[in-house]
């Protein structure tokens, strides 16, 4: 019967199996490509005549700081190796995405979760499905596994590419990979994209209806943004009792989780604390703790509520508080809805913050029950039954 099911999984999937090798691998590709063609036009410039004269008779221009900050004085080779690697170290600690090809990279992976699951119902596959012998336990674990192992070797395979382009395209010199670094790297970013791809997975299985899935859950996608830095700020405002102290800013989640987003120049030193790897072992918990969570949610859908907009009856309410509390949070930490917490702990008015989100929960509950109404109509349902 296992066997059946595979070949049933495979005449159905393989056509957005493949599609989504080749998007995923087509990207690292045309990503490799912008790095050589960005590497070579400032390695033009770095050897040209113009630059070679300014560099020799205005020397003190191109003084470089050594790590205890003192100028050091190049030859014009090391300069050159200084100011145009391919790979350099970084210490940033805000939440940044440096490359639109990260952006495009994301929304392939968390559509191709989405789609995972709610591309069948809207076709009425799993219909055909549920009425196999196999159970509903196998049927999701065996669709999953088509999905999370395509996913995970077309980012291996992409990889692969970019950097060996790298490796052929531009002089040794310039790119000195670290391979312990890198394949440190390549961990985290791997279990990063498997944690996105399941949260597409989660929301495809959830809500029903099309248009609802889609806007929805890519503004939550792209809230993200907002929300990872939002969890350290918030950590640390409530820790904090003035706004040197707030000001004050190790390591945070958003730092470390930029590290992996990033996909632009920058050779990133991602385990240089303890830190990284928890944050890196916690995703990936995380992340099968959510799979083991699908799972339980696949085996209770039923083809009677396939267009609701919450597939369980029983996470309609839960769903509801938790966006509530959510955006009411998120909006409360952002200085454009409220005020910076910075300028809270300034003035000594932590407690405004309460209020805020207080004032938030209820904002966003009244146009909530607006929405709720309008799509609704509980009084035409009332009025059908008074003339039934």
């Amino acid at each position: 019967m296992q066997k059946q099911l595979m070949k049933i999984m495979q005449l159905r999937y393989w056509k957005y199996l493949i599609g989504l090798f080749v998007m995923i691998v087509g990207l690292q590709g045309m990503r490799s490509m912008t790095v050589v063609d960005k590497w070579q036009s400032s390695d033009q410039y770095y050897h040209s005549k113009q630059f070679i004269k300014d560099f020799k008779q205005h020397p003190k221009s191109y003084l470089q700081e050594d790590r205890k900050g003192h100028p050091k004085k190049q030859s014009l080779e090391a300069y050159r190796l200084e100011a145009n690697p391919v790979f350099e170290q970084t210490y940033e600690s805000g939440f940044m995405i440096y490359s639109p090809t990260m952006i495009v990279l994301i929304m392939i992976v968390f559509g191709a979760g989405l789609l995972t699951f709610a591309n069948d119902r809207r076709t009425n596959f799993d219909t055909f499905l549920f009425s196999l012998e196999s159970s509903r336990r196998r049927l999701y674990w065996t669709k999953l596994g088509y999905g999370i192992g395509t996913l995970l070797s077309s980012l291996l395979i992409g990889d692969v590419i970019y950097y060996s382009v790298l490796k052929l395209k531009i002089d040794a010199s310039y790119v000195q990979l670290n391979i312990p670094t890198l394949i440190q790297r390549e961990i985290g970013s791997l279990v990063l994209m498997l944690g996105i791809f399941t949260i597409g997975c989660l929301i495809g299985l959830l809500i029903g209806k099309l248009p609802t899935l889609l806007i929805g859950s890519f503004g939550f996608i792209c809230s993200l943004s907002f929300a990872i830095p939002s969890m350290s700020d918030t950590r640390r405002f409530v820790m904090s009792r003035g706004s040197e102290q707030y000001g004050v800013n190790p390591d945070s989640n958003g730092g470390l989780l930029t590290k992996l987003l990033t996909m632009g120049d920058g050779q990133y030193r991602l385990y240089r604390n303890q830190q990284q790897t928890g944050l890196i072992i916690g995703l990936f918990v995380v992340t099968c703790l959510l799979l083991w969570g699908g799972a339980w949610i696949y085996k209770r859908l039923s083809l009677e509520n396939k267009n609701q907009l919450v597939q369980i009856a029983g996470f309609k309410k839960p769903l509801v508080v938790i966006g509530t509390l959510y955006l009411a949070w998120l909006f409360g930490m952002n200085g454009v809805f409220s005020r910076q917490p910075y300028e809270l702990l300034a003035n000594h008015e932590k407690i405004v913050l309460v209020w805020v989100i207080l004032r938030n929960i209820v904002i966003i509950g009244i146009i909530g029950i607006i929405g709720w109404l309008y799509t609704e109509r509980p009084w035409q349902r009332f009025k059908n039954r008074r003339l039934s």
